[in-house]
């Protein structure tokens, strides 16, 4: 019987991986603080409009829910969600939306609401992405994909669903958009929770082979749960290397190791009882008055804390493990009966690299490059182990990454040359893009007077570098696609998201049982 099953699943995979095109690359797309419609906060999240016209939004990469939603412009007027017009990534109305179709008898792919009142059916929904510095985005137009508007409720109903039964990604394959269902994320540090300046991404069909380092780590998928990623904590660490007593010190519960799921849907992380009361004692923590229930510590510690499964360890720096106001990433549990489950959250996946394979149920964690040099979208073909971009190999200037050795001044000789090539290219393809925005001027009525900062124009579609050439760009057939409105700090010619410059961020409140 085990060998007919171990056939069977070998059976499933190669047939998963024949069905693969894996030709077709990646949907990258960003995660970041930006404008949106429908509240003027700078919401941090995946940036993805809805509807025609489209309405664009910064919504939550959910890894337990499968459905894509949005709040409505009716959202928090029945609501109690905390800060509820700066928590929800945007709001959309989506009676405006020529290209809605409600659906009453629609059956959710969630075993639970996101909202107490809801419009459920299908509607377009755009991928934005930035591959250049000098370029605006460009979407990736999913039409007909299940879409759900929450008009009441007390959770953020702003998210994109990749948990395993993803309706997004389903759709994306459908339309042979992607590959496969796989998917990878980098959640960054941008929200207001962590502090941080780093922003993340989503891969859909593929990875960002520029963003993660060596070794890539390889477990299975647990899919009768719907928090699906499963890991065995094998120890935790806390390091000072200024204070003799904070050495490599363990706050194992008595060298027990405990099973955690990996989520994205709270930022603390949840450990035993035993092993939270180690963190406490070690570190000074005591109850905070965070809704999230986080620790808060007495003194701002500037050591380390590493997460240990079995091989792969990744290392919390001191700005995680106490922030600015000393609120901890580890969540108050001193309750001795409960026993589970545990979670390894957005706090610890700030320092990882997830990658998702949902044709062959298993998943890989890496280390990630906090500052990767290049964005490299590559194909995920299922039943294959992601490749990191190597980048002890080739010259400086690669290494570097053009935009890193202009402004590093490093640039010399045929170098230059190509610095000056390229950029010439960059202007001549602005220039099109600005020819065509005259010549399609009278279609911009065909969106509502409330988006008419937003221009339709038509430019080449391109594909990012990848790691057989600098550019790897090429030419496709000429398509429409979206000029977005530019962040209150771009200069409009730029249409470029800078990293460095998305301070705070999006506030998480989304419940636990949601």
């Amino acid at each position: 019987m085990a060998r007919l099953c171990a056939t069977v699943l070998l059976m499933s995979l190669v047939e998963s991986i024949l069905a693969a095109n894996c030709s077709i690359p990646p949907v990258y797309v960003d995660i970041h603080k930006r404008v949106v419609n429908g509240t003027d906060a700078f919401p941090y999240g995946s940036f993805i409009g809805v509807g025609n016209p489209f309405q664009n939004q910064s919504i939550w990469p959910s890894l337990r829910r499968n459905e894509t939603s949005f709040a409505s412009s009716e959202f928090c007027s029945n609501s109690n969600l905390t800060n509820c017009m700066g928590s929800t990534g945007g709001n959309v109305k989506y009676n405006l939306s020529t290209s809605f179709k409600e659906d009453a008898h629609y059956s959710s792919k969630d075993s639970q609401d996101i909202a107490s009142q809801s419009v459920k059916g299908t509607d377009d929904i755009h991928l934005y992405t930035h591959w250049f510095l000098t370029d605006s985005a460009f979407q990736t137009l999913a039409d007909d994909a299940p879409v759900e508007f929450a008009n009441a409720g007390d959770a953020d109903p702003g998210i994109v669903g990749m948990g395993s039964s993803s309706t997004i990604l389903e759709r994306l394959s459908q339309l042979n958009l992607i590959a496969a269902k796989t998917y990878s994320l980098y959640i960054g540090t941008g929200m207001e929770r962590a502090g941080g300046v780093v922003n993340g991404s989503n891969t859909f069909g593929g990875y960002d082979a520029g963003r993660f380092k060596n070794p890539v780590h390889t477990y299975k998928m647990d899919l009768a749960n719907s928090d699906y990623l499963p890991v065995t904590v094998t120890d935790i660490t806390i390091d000072d290397p200024s204070n003799s007593d904070f050495k490599n010190k363990s706050i194992m519960d008595n060298g027990k190791s405990f099973e955690a799921r990996i989520t994205t849907d709270r930022y603390p992380m949840l450990f035993p009882s035993g092993v939270t009361k180690n963190f406490a004692h070690l570190l000074s923590a005591k109850s905070s008055d965070y809704s999230d229930n986080s620790l808060r510590l007495d003194k701002p510690f500037k050591g380390t804390m590493t997460i240990h499964i079995g091989d792969f360890k990744i290392k919390l720096p001191s700005s995680i493990v106490s922030n600015v106001t000393n609120i901890s990433p580890v969540q108050e549990n001193y309750d001795d009966n409960y026993d589970g489950p545990f979670y390894l959250s957005t706090a610890f996946l700030t320092q990882v690299y997830l990658m998702l394979d949902f044709e062959s149920s298993q998943f890989h964690l890496a280390e990630a490059y906090q500052k990767n040099n290049y964005v490299i979208p590559t194909t995920f073909c299922p039943g294959t182990i992601p490749v990191p971009h190597n980048y002890n190999s080739g010259s400086a200037f690669l290494k570097q990454g053009l935009i890193g050795a202009v402004v590093g001044g490093v640039i010399g000789g045929s170098a230059l040359l190509t610095a000056l090539t390229i950029w010439f290219m960059f202007w001549r393809r602005n220039q099109y893009a600005k020819d065509q925005e005259k010549r399609w001027a009278a279609e911009d009525s065909a969106a509502s007077s409330m988006f008419d900062d937003k221009k339709d124009i038509e430019m080449e579609t391109l594909t990012p570098r990848s790691k057989q050439s600098l550019w790897g760009a090429r030419q496709a057939t000429p398509k429409k696609v979206f000029k977005l409105p530019f962040d209150d700090h771009e200069a409009e010619d730029d249409g470029w998201e800078n990293t460095d410059t998305h301070y705070g961020g999006r506030g998480i409140n989304r419940g636990d049982d949601i």
